[in-house]
């Protein structure tokens, strides 16, 4: 019971530098998810185009890694995350007031940037501020947050677009998005001056002197989220073949979706209770017999079902990566570790996407999902073989802290 209470205490003081600021500055971002494309092509923008400007996001959000990890050992955590969060709704405000492409193409990765600070930093304050033993539920809570945001996200955006203008929604979504600073203003949304560290990290020699360790985390975390990004792209595809509507194929999706964030809890406390690899290998397992079962589909009852294991699957390691960063991050290199760690994982975000179209074209979809199922159970093989448990109290091998 009294575990219990513990548990609860450290998520609710994670409630205001945490939750609330990831929720907003998702929810702003959720909201244009289908707003962006209808605004733009609605503005003669070729598909091309479009989808390099949307693309932008995730660039500016997997680059900024590094320097994002040079700014908060600078000018410290908060203040980091104050930019990161000003940034991204500036980015948003002044999206509809220009239509030249390389303006869109930067706001988008300024935007991207942005939010890339954010996760950098929140990131950053688990890791100091939560105990191993809390962490995977605190780590799984942060993924629901996610999950929730893109659930009522989109359907908050198109209501907007549809009853005012896509302005309209892009002005919400801006401020939705700044109002996540208000963390700075709630009990308990700062971070205290005691778990901040003494001495500034130099990043370039801090990830040198961890280099075994990043490439032992990296690793894995770029196979297994290259596999969840794909997913996103086959699923809709493989849809597409039996010639559903768009708004059917979207339900398809969204199916998943809300299997994945029913069991977001049940991952943080398997994680804690057991180990991360019990969240890690079974349901990234599961997750890849789905991946298999829609290489199979022959059917739309055959992609819903194979939709709904995936949504299993991935719920049930909500948080897993998160968590993984922080728990090997090294005490005298917290920021630069995750920093690089994240760096490498959303290098895996652009790869699935790449190889889902490339296997497309040169075998069919059916194999791109099989591969896809193939990259995931090899960063299955790589977590448990490689990595191994990481939950400090929990490990049967000494966790490495140094480049050795």
């Amino acid at each position: 019971m009294a575990n219990e209470e513990s548990v609860w205490r450290v998520l609710r003081s994670c409630v205001a530098p945490v939750y609330y600021p990831v929720f907003a500055v998702l929810l702003g971002v959720a909201i244009l998810v289908p707003v962006l494309p209808l605004y733009l092509t609605d503005e003669n923008v070729g598909l091309s185009l479009v989808g390099l400007i949307i693309a932008g996001g995730g660039v500016g959000a997997a680059a900024i890694g590094l320097p994002a990890a040079a700014l908060t050992e600078r000018f410290g955590n908060d203040r980091a995350m104050a930019v990161g969060i000003s940034v991204s709704a500036l980015a948003v405000f002044a999206f509809p007031v220009t239509s030249i492409a390389i303006a869109l193409v930067a706001l988008r990765v300024l935007g991207g940037s942005g939010v890339g600070v954010i996760y950098q930093t929140r990131t950053l304050y688990l890791s100091r501020n939560v105990d191993v033993q809390f962490r995977g539920r605190a780590g799984s809570f942060v993924g629901g947050t996610n999950r929730f945001a893109f659930v009522i996200g989109p359907i908050l955006g198109g209501w907007i677009a549809d009853q005012w203008s896509y302005e309209a929604a892009f002005l919400i979504s801006g401020m939705i998005t700044a109002a996540a600073l208000l963390w700075l203003v709630l009990p308990g949304g700062r971070e205290s001056a005691d778990v901040q560290p003494v001495e500034r990290v130099s990043i370039m020699p801090a990830l040198h002197r961890h280099r075994g360790l990043l490439m032992r985390g990296g690793i894995g975390s770029m196979l297994i989220l290259g596999a969840r990004e794909g997913r996103y792209v086959v699923v809709p595809l493989v849809a597409d073949q039996f010639e559903l509507s768009n708004s059917e194929i979207g339900l398809i999706v969204a199916i998943g979706t809300g299997i994945d964030f029913a069991f977001f809890p049940i991952a943080g406390w398997i994680m804690d209770r057991f180990g991360r690899l019990y969240s890690i290998v079974p349901f990234f397992s599961l997750m890849a017999f789905g991946l298999v079962l829609l290489g199979r589909a022959d059917s739309v009852t055959g992609i819903i079902v194979a939709s709904l294991v995936m949504g299993v699957g991935n719920g049930l390691t909500s948080g897993t990566m998160l968590t993984l960063a922080t728990d090997m991050a090294p005490a005298d290199a917290q920021g630069p570790y995750i920093a690089g760690q994240t760096l490498m994982g959303n290098f895996g975000l652009f790869v699935g996407p790449v190889i889902v179209g490339w296997l497309a074209d040169v075998a069919g979809l059916d194999i791109s999902a099989y591969g896809l199922a193939t990259i995931l159970l090899a960063g299955v093989l790589w977590m448990a073989f490689i990595v191994g448990e990481t939950h400090a109290g929990r490990q049967r091998v000494p966790k490495r802290t140094t480049a050795t």
